[in-house]
């Protein structure tokens, strides 16, 4: 954990905007920390098209009872780490034929069913584990994994905390600088604060003979999560006056 904040503190920039007019004085400070992403999202799925809906079913059905055993026996945990998002069935219509007359009626020639289950985890370690032992059980539907953070409001506290610095630290240097004292805080604002994962992860595992090769030899694809960008802006304006004097009654100092 030590480790991380001295990486995080590293990361962060700073940018500040300053005037003095009015006996006021304005500050912008920034900051951008890159966190390491720690939760991934997955959805593992099946579609079958038959003749008939319990036809259909059936084969989704027994897809969905290996998916489910594949993330159960991974240790995730049901309702809290995976559920399942959707089931529904759809019918199929036969095509209207080029040079149909108007005794042609639409009629139905199948049935087909879909189910996912949606996952969401912070045992990052099992990303890359799920997508191949899921093509291996017969999904045919494995989206993107999308990579966040589990706790994201306390990063975007430090990231506001570490801007607030910043602004306060400038704020000071300005007021050394031009000979003027902070006298207390008139506006404080937060700009904006905002985390940006990274890409999400496209994969191929769709059915395809060398997929379906490469499960089979229990491959699983090295998947990293990447950072997450959390950045935060805060604008202060403190009330100015002469240091001939005045007594400095709002300061900082930079960490």
């Amino acid at each position: 954990m030590i480790r991380l904040l001295a990486t995080i503190a590293m990361l962060a920039t700073i940018t500040s905007v300053a005037t003095a007019v009015g006996g006021t004085l304005a500050v912008s400070g920034q900051s951008r920390l890159d966190i390491p992403a720690d939760q991934f999202s997955l959805t593992l799925g099946a579609t079958a098209t038959d003749t008939t809906v319990d036809a259909a079913r059936a084969d989704v059905d027994a897809t969905m009872a290996k998916l489910v055993a594949v993330v159960t026996d991974a240790g995730l945990t049901k309702h809290k780490e995976w559920h399942t998002d959707r089931y529904d069935v759809s019918p199929q219509w036969k095509p209207r034929p080029r040079n149909a007359d108007d005794s042609w009626k639409p009629a139905i020639v199948g049935y087909t069913v879909r189910t996912n289950l949606s996952i969401t985890s912070t045992k990052m370690e099992l990303a890359g584990v799920l997508v191949a032992k899921a093509a291996k059980a017969g999904a045919n539907s494995i989206g993107a994994l999308h990579f966040s953070l589990a706790d994201h409001r306390a990063s975007r506290k430090q990231a506001i905390e570490e801007a607030a610095r910043h602004a306060i630290a400038d704020a000071t240097s300005l007021a050394n600088a031009s000979g003027v004292g902070l006298i207390q805080i008139l506006r404080l604002s937060l700009d904006g604060a905002n985390a940006s994962p990274p890409q999400p992860v496209e994969h191929a595992y769709m059915l395809g003979s060398a997929m379906r090769s490469m499960s089979d030899k229990d491959s699983a694809p090295d998947i990293s999560g990447g950072m997450v960008t959390v950045t935060a802006s805060v604008t202060a304006e403190w009330e100015i006056a002469p240091m001939n004097g005045a007594q400095k009654a709002q300061s900082g100092s930079a960490d």
